[in-house]
């Protein structure tokens, strides 16, 4: 396995799916775990009725699903692992992961309660923060503040967007994952944390590959 992904935080379950889609579109095998206690990756997957998804990997729209982080044996089977720890992440959890990624809207009991996590810094590589507000005020200090810890991270603020909030609502509801409906600084975010698991690709040579992918697919 080349990599696995740890999401840490909180409304990253659009996200995860869309990425999945993108990394997908590049030919890599992924696979997602939901370990959080929302269990929202779950609504978002639809697992056949009589399959156990903590004993068996559920495939669906080309990503693998499951709610048990992959065996020794069957890393070999993926290219990419991404694993949802909610915002009951814990320092071991970082233990088997190639690099972490945060997301987080910019309320301040959720700032505060990822700060009690002890997120190792250095392992995370993205930063999506959303819901920005343009006003200043003690969120954005606290934010700011929470970000120094993570040397080797790429921001991204994400102001608050209807397409977005209604993405999520499809991706539990009808198990669709598109680009198009995200807004244009979500499939930037998700572009680049792409391109950042993917060395070789460029941006635009990815978002090629997703217009040709959707384009077939509706036909």
């Amino acid at each position: 396995m080349e990599r696995r992904v740890g999401f840490v935080g909180c409304y990253s379950h659009d996200v995860i799916l869309l990425l999945a889609k993108v990394l997908s579109c590049v030919g890599k095998k992924v696979l997602l775990v939901d370990k959080s206690k929302r269990h929202t990756l779950r609504a978002s997957v639809p697992v056949p009725e009589g399959i156990d998804a903590e004993k068996v990997k559920v495939e669906y729209d080309g990503i693998f699903y499951g709610e048990t982080e992959s065996t020794m044996e069957e890393r070999a089977l993926y290219d990419v692992e991404i694993i949802d720890f909610g915002m009951e992440f814990k320092k071991e959890n970082a233990m088997g992961c190639t690099e972490l990624i945060v997301v987080t809207d910019m309320l301040l009991h959720h700032i505060h309660t990822l700060i009690k996590t002890e997120i190792p810094g250095e392992r995370v590589r993205a930063c999506i923060i959303r819901d920005t507000m343009e006003s200043p005020g003690k969120r954005e200090k606290a934010v700011g503040d929470f970000l120094k810890a993570f040397p080797n991270r790429k921001e991204f603020f994400l102001p608050p967007d209807f397409k977005d909030m209604k993405n999520r609502y499809v991706c539990e509801t009808m198990n669709e994952y598109s680009m198009k409906r995200a807004s244009s600084e979500l499939q930037e975010a998700i572009l680049q944390v792409a391109a950042m698991l993917c060395p070789g690709y460029e941006e635009k040579e990815i978002r090629q590959m997703i217009r040709n992918r959707e384009r077939r697919k509706y036909r």
